[in-house]
């Protein structure tokens, strides 16, 4: 049976009439546990996280309406195109973010299927000032990796193990097979060790995102010696290495505490939990291209080389899309852009100079793009 939000305390909370309530409160008995995705592969019930999400940004929106807008509106059947637009009018005051105001449009498009009425809502390319807001790029600029800090990885969740043996398993987990935090809470080692054809790999699907099942490949015999190490710490009812005693949620909160304690956080060491993913998929790269990753300052492959490696850590990190890799191991040309912003005007002048006024191997020596360098020398009036 799907495990759906208490969303009691949500609704409760709204100043909205109690017929609007009643109305909000059957919809996510009915449909709240419901997945509308269309990437998500697993026909498995949503998570009791992204629910609430979900029941959240539907009841502000719909509160929104009443206390700003001024809408009264008797039932959610009235909802119409006009009451989105002030929506999105009104997120596009609040100074939100293109990111933020997508992900709320999501919420109230699922709202509006529920409603059977999905044609009130299009798409945020379809309301011109939220398409001319700056798009999240979905590239990193900066290693997130804990080797990027100078932290010994192993030394570090060495220390945490010594405290609690199932946390620093998790963190290994990680860092050896690059799984977000709640995967490796959920990976039953007995269970996720493939052999087919020759080849072993982990199967990893409990607690990935979107329900998305997928295979890290195995291999090394390091890589089987940290799974043999997770089956000695397994909970005897669910096959996890989640303590008996603890429910996810209770587990969650006492991984989180614990990582903050050992400093894992932006603000004390300037890394997280997902820097261990972050590394694994940049080391793996490395592998795949025998060059750094763009993020390390790495050259560029062959583009032969360059896609395939994209499209194997697209896979290993659980993404159906190629550019996602980007949100880990950078582009290329992202980095040129970033390492050109930081060229002073005294290296272009210097480097034209060196060059003997040929613009195109200036912007050859600096490392940048010739229509970046055109730019700066106008701006210097060169």
């Amino acid at each position: 049976m799907a495990v759906t939000y208490k969303h009691y305390h949500d609704v409760s909370r709204a100043k909205l009439p109690k017929s609007i309530k009643d109305e909000l409160s059957d919809l996510f008995n009915n449909n709240l546990h419901i997945a509308h995705s269309k990437t998500r592969t697993s026909k498995a019930a949503l998570s009791v996280l992204t629910q609430r999400f979900r029941c959240q940004g539907i009841v502000s929106a719909i509160d929104d309406l009443y206390n700003e807008g001024g809408f009264e509106i008797g039932s959610l059947q009235s909802l119409k195109e006009k009451h989105i637009a002030f929506l999105v009018s009104y997120w596009l005051g609040k100074n939100q973010t293109r990111g933020t105001i997508e992900n709320k449009l999501t919420y109230m498009g699922t709202l509006s299927t529920w409603l059977k009425k999905a044609n009130i809502v299009k798409s945020p390319e379809s309301y011109e000032a939220v398409k001319a807001l700056p798009k999240r790029s979905g590239i990193v600029l900066d290693d997130k990796s804990w080797e990027a800090k100078e932290i010994d990885a192993n030394a570090l969740i060495g220390r945490i193990a010594m405290e609690n043996k199932h946390i620093g398993i998790q963190l290994m987990l990680q860092l050896t097979f690059g799984l977000r935090s709640q995967e490796s809470m959920l990976l039953r080692p007995y269970d996720t060790v493939m052999r087919i054809a020759g080849e072993t790999y982990l199967m990893v699907e409990d607690g990935s995102k979107g329900g998305r099942p997928r295979r890290v490949e195995i291999t090394h015999e390091s890589q089987l010696s940290v799974i043999e190490i997770a089956k000695a710490l397994i909970n005897k009812k669910s096959k996890t290495t989640i303590p008996e005693e603890y429910s996810l949620k209770q587990w969650k909160s006492k991984y989180w505490n614990t990582l903050r304690k050992y400093g894992l956080t932006k603000k004390s060491l300037g890394i997280t939990a997902h820097g261990l993913r972050a590394q694994y998929l940049n080391n793996l790269y490395k592998i795949l291209t025998e060059l750094d990753s763009p993020v390390r300052g790495g050259e560029k492959p062959t583009k032969d080389i360059l896609e395939s490696a994209r499209q194997i850590i697209t896979e290993h990190a659980g993404h159906s899309v190629a550019s996602k890799a980007n949100a880990y191991i950078g582009s290329h040309a992202a980095m040129k852009v970033k390492t050109a912003k930081d060229l002073t005007d005294a290296q272009i002048l210097a480097a034209l100079k060196e060059c003997e006024g040929n613009k195109m191997k200036a912007a050859e020596t600096l490392k940048c793009a010739r229509s970046y360098l055109y730019k700066r020398l106008k701006e210097m009036s060169v």
